[in-house]
């Protein structure tokens, strides 16, 4: 009985280290196409641009 916890055990480790390493390459691959994103900035900075200037005096 002892030697069969001992192998689920084993089993069970195994089976979460084999997970933790298939969701971390997952994040690896979805960072490049998180650097695609700035290519679309400069047209969220152009329609800022249009916006009217903010009142900077004081009253």
């Amino acid at each position: 009985m002892r030697k069969f916890f001992a192998l689920m055990m084993v089993a069970v480790l195994a089976l979460a280290m084999s997970l933790a390493l298939v969701s971390c390459t997952k994040k690896a691959e979805e960072t490049p196409s998180t650097s695609a994103a700035p290519s679309s900035a400069p047209a969220m900075s152009d329609s800022s641009s249009t916006m009217a200037p903010a009142d900077t005096t004081h009253k």
